[in-house]
């Protein structure tokens, strides 16, 4: 009886250690983005929609851990050449692409079975990176790539593909062959673009490769359980039993919703309804939940239509940025000292732009007497007296705003008559997507993690409708952008020419907020919400 007793005993602290070792673990969670994806084919999808999904979706040769730390993914181990322009990576053997049973249903029982047990393989590495070098394809990603040698030329259209420096000698070995040494070579890896792509089960698709649940092959530490969108566009990504990696996948699914109005994501995370998202600088934080990272990825500034009548001329311009007295805007709890058009949470390299240029921004300088030049300069190239000019401005900075209006009166005087009109954030982010403005103080936030990609959004005149040729071939060179040198000097000459051509004038720069609600815990964001990952993520309630 007493053994009896005793062997009950031990198995009820067994099972309460347990209990408690699993607390939290095999739980749904939720999450919000602002709008759904158009696409999650990896080597092109550009969203940060997209992207969050890819990215845990997805396993490639090796990931980021909560830290920033490079750990193994589908490589096992890899080695680099002490010239740092070979990489080697050995894969892990018996790694699977999981294969839903909805394909059965869909495309029949033999396609099922010929993907059911498929490996993932080296070679998947190699067609993935080549779709997207392709010139045909024209992914917003293939800068990534640029370092590899071959790709530019490919990209330019002026080699074959075979020449791309990618290699499987077999089904576990993937060799790069670079043209430069590249300190952040092993962090690109962990991006969308070079995920692996079945070629096989691409071409299969005829074109709706990840259009739908369906059409696409996942092997990350979730797959893709449901996502409609002609429907409701709604996501949920479940745990993958097969994964391989060296971290225990937690929740057993992730609910992603898509709701791009602030206060509604704000009543949602106060009613717990959502587990995390990411609120913009100037958004409150509800009860119950914490800030689990402030991200630097915003810049308040005033932007200029440039393809309004008045404001494409250059002098007119840079006659207002040469009057705007920045003593007005001041730093508090939310904002800090603008510094430069690109946000301080795009890295070039394996640094942030901002840390890599220091104090050397490029800006126009305050100056009425210099204003008073340009302005005179600008009336008579357009052959007028006098300038009408509405400003867009929110209702926070109305009344600073209101007070730069004086400024600019008494610097350019009576042949200009400019007025403010209050909308709201969102009107003003319509207005700057339509054209319809002349100048708004309006919030610029990167949701891209590298320069580069931050300025390509500007490459056919963006937002601003600024299409000098010079800015274009700029932006077009960095898409190509193989070494340091011409990735820092190409972001500079293009933060350059915005700000001294007077396309947006920054004035305060402020942070977006990564939180979770105190029920979850383990969910890793590094510096861009597009690293966003729920491997280790925990629900308490």
């Amino acid at each position: 009886m007493k053994k009896l007793i005793c062997a009950l005993l031990a198995a009820a602290m067994l099972f309460s250690l347990t209990s408690c070792l699993g607390r939290g673990t095999g739980k749904s969670i939720t999450y919000a983005i602002d709008a759904s994806p158009s696409t999650l084919d990896p080597q092109y999808a550009s969203e940060t929609g997209a992207e969050i999904i890819i990215n845990n979706v997805f396993e490639g040769l090796v990931r980021l851990d909560s830290e920033g730390n490079v750990i193994p993914g589908i490589a096992e181990k890899w080695e680099i050449s002490k010239d740092g322009l070979t990489y080697t990576f050995k894969l892990r053997e018996g790694t699977e692409w999981y294969c839903p049973s909805s394909f059965k249903t869909q495309y029949g029982d033999d396609f099922y079975n010929k993907f059911v047990d498929e490996k993932v393989r080296a070679a998947d590495f190699v067609y993935a990176c080549r779709r997207t070098v392709d010139p045909a394809i024209q992914s917003p990603s293939a800068v990534r790539m640029m370092v590899i040698s071959g790709a530019s030329e490919i990209y330019s259209g002026k080699a074959d593909m075979n020449t791309l420096g990618v290699a499987a000698p077999d089904d576990t070995t993937l060799i790069f062959h670079l043209t430069e040494p590249c300190d952040d070579f092993l962090s690109r890896l962990t991006e969308s673009e070079f995920m692996p792509c079945n070629e096989e089960f691409f071409k299969a698709m005829k074109g709706r490769y990840g259009l739908t649940k369906n059409s696409l092959l996942c092997n990350g530490p979730f797959y893709l359980s449901y996502w409609n969108p002609e429907k409701d566009g709604q996501v949920t990504i479940k745990k993958n039993k097969y994964y391989a990696g060296t971290q225990a996948v937690q929740p057993v699914s992730v609910q992603i919703s898509f709701d791009a109005d602030g206060e509604s994501i704000y009543k949602k995370l106060a009613n717990g309804s959502l587990s995390a998202s990411l609120l913009g600088p100037m958004s409150d934080v509800p009860e119950g939940v914490s800030i689990a990272k402030e991200i630097p990825d915003t810049v308040i500034g005033i932007a200029f239509n440039c393809d309004d009548p008045v404001l494409a001329n250059a002098n007119i311009r840079k006659a207002l940025c040469s009057s705007v007295d920045l003593s007005l805007f001041k730093e508090d709890d939310t904002f800090n000292k603008a510094n430069g058009f690109i946000p301080g949470s795009c890295y070039a390299g394996v640094q942030t732009y901002r840390d890599r240029i220091g104090e050397q921004t490029p800006s126009i300088k305050h100056s009425s007497k210099a204003a008073g030049k340009l302005w005179k300069a600008g009336l008579e190239e357009l052959e007028i007296s006098s300038v009408s000019l509405t400003v867009l401005c929110p209702d926070r900075f109305d009344e600073i705003l209101r007070e730069q209006l004086q400024r600019w009166q008494k610097a350019l005087g009576i042949s200009l008559a400019i007025s403010v009109e209050n909308k709201t954030d969102a009107e003003i982010e319509s207005a700057l997507n339509s054209g319809n403005y002349q100048m708004a103080v309006s919030v610029m936030t990167s949701e891209e993690s590298n320069a580069v990609d931050y300025l390509s959004k500007f490459s056919d005149g963006g937002v601003f409708r600024y299409d000098d040729v010079n800015f274009l071939a700029v932006i077009k060179n960095l898409q190509t952008a193989a070494t340091d040198d011409e990735l820092i000097n190409g972001c500079f000459t293009a933060e350059a020419m915005i700000l001294r051509e007077g396309v947006f004038f920054p004035l305060l720069s402020g942070s977006s907020k990564f939180v979770t609600s105190d029920e979850t815990s383990g969910i890793s964001i590094l510096d861009s919400e597009n690293t966003v990952c729920f491997i280790n993520t925990r629900r308490f309630d």
